[in-house]
């Protein structure tokens, strides 16, 4: 395979081994060394890997799909930031009612070409925006209408649910409602392939 196509399929990987709790083979995606940054943890790997959130329910249902991803490859210095548009629907409680969230984010990964073979070196969530809907259509969710509009726009109901949930959620989270968090992502992933 090519670099490119390489690089195509790991991040693919780490996307499919996430979303089915697949640890080791999601961890074996990362160097030892990688960082993460979400909406509920930064830090090193092991903080992500295995890892949920508060709000998360192993029982219900997950599912991701992932667009093509868009490759900016430095071949000479064996790097390349990779930006991977996602949809992820989580089956998840609210009170005693099922709800489906559905987050839009943009994952950019910087992916490193060690001993000739590719891992992800980082990767951080952009979130875009997300729904939330009853399961069973015309169910009613009970939602805090005021509380909602206080959230910030790109990761309103990731937040809503989380914090019903008893979590805790930054509201300076990294979100295109707010493209001075965007683009220090973009620029230090523009730096490191240089």
């Amino acid at each position: 395979m090519s670099d490119l196509e390489e690089i195509n399929q790991l991040v693919v990987w780490e996307r499919q081994t996430r979303v089915r709790g697949l640890d080791a083979d999601n961890l074996a995606t990362y160097w030892p060394d990688a960082t993460v940054t979400t909406s509920w943890q930064s830090g090193p790997v092991a903080s992500f890997n295995g890892q949920r959130p508060v709000d998360f329910a192993t029982d219900l249902p997950i599912v991701s799909r992932v667009s093509t991803p868009v490759i900016h490859l430095n071949a000479q210095k064996g790097r390349a930031y990779v930006e991977l548009p996602t949809v992820t629907k989580h089956w998840l409680m609210m009170g005693g009612t099922q709800a489906v969230l559905e987050s839009f984010m943009r994952l950019i990964y910087r992916v490193e070409k060690r001993q000739d073979e590719w891992r992800i070196s980082d990767m951080s969530s952009i979130n875009e925006a997300d729904t939330l809907a009853p399961c069973i259509p015309g169910t009613d969710l009970n939602i805090d209408v005021a509380k909602a509009k206080t959230l910030r726009p790109s990761y309103r109901f990731l937040a809503y649910t989380r914090l019903a949930a008893g979590g805790t959620i930054s509201q300076d989270g990294i979100g295109t409602d707010r493209p001075e968090t965007v683009q220090p992502v973009y620029d230090k992933a523009e730096a490191w392939i240089k």
